[in-house]
């Protein structure tokens, strides 16, 4: 009995290394709404795509604010952003296939396609590519080049292959992932400042990436 105890405690101290909560609920239970993080939820009625940002505000900075851009007027948006200083905000990731927050599980079972933004540390600026449609990945890819980015398929532990990852979790079954590097993310506002209130200062990139993303929903479904 005590060396079950013993390997429990490893375990959760080694799941906690990498995730500090292992789904919402367990977040819920620790953290403050409105003060440690908040969700935002635009529905659009007429659009079966949504851009989600499960791991916004400070968590992976810039993701929130170009899925919200991304989505626009015409498409449905999410963010999960966290809200605590500095480096407090890791705490609030919740890994894409355990991520399990009821507002964006009940949008994704509305939806066909899903754009779903994240951020990795990287001083490159580049743009790795995952998740499951593949059909989809192709018009992005295709898109974001002509747009003058540079574009990767994604490394194994950010493929969004699982799918249990919420991107994978609307009715086709299938989503794009997008892992945006820091230096990306940095280009996208004033000065490569990623700081909370210098975000809503975007540059011409910041568009033109946008845009690409819209353009390649337009050919998918033209």
């Amino acid at each position: 009995m005590k060396t079950a105890l013993l390997n429990e405690a490893s375990l959760a101290r080694a799941r906690r290394d990498t995730f500090y909560y292992y789904n919402f609920a367990e977040l819920a239970a620790h953290e403050s709404e409105g003060l440690d993080w908040t969700r935002e939820l635009r529905r659009t009625p007429d659009s079966d795509l949504a851009h989600i940002a499960i791991h916004g505000g400070g968590i992976e900075a810039g993701t929130t604010e170009a899925a919200d851009a991304a989505a626009g007027d015409n498409h449905n948006y999410y963010s999960f952003r966290g809200k605590k200083k500095a480096s407090g905000n890791r705490d609030l990731h919740i890994t894409s296939s355990r991520f399990d927050e009821p507002r964006c599980v009940a949008l994704q079972r509305d939806m066909v396609r899903t754009v779903s933004w994240h951020g990795f540390h990287g001083t490159d600026k580049v743009t790795e590519i995952g998740g499951l449609d593949q059909d989809f990945k192709q018009w992005v890819k295709r898109s974001l080049l002509h747009a003058g980015f540079s574009i990767i398929d994604a490394a194994f532990e950010r493929s969004g292959s699982n799918p249990q990852n919420i991107c994978n979790q609307n009715l086709s079954g299938r989503g794009v992932q997008l892992e945006l590097s820091t230096a990306q993310r940095a280009a996208f506002f004033r000065n490569g400042d990623l700081s909370a209130i210098n975000r809503s200062n975007v540059t011409a990139e910041f568009s033109d990436y946008i845009e690409a993303i819209q353009l390649a929903y337009r050919r998918l479904r033209a």
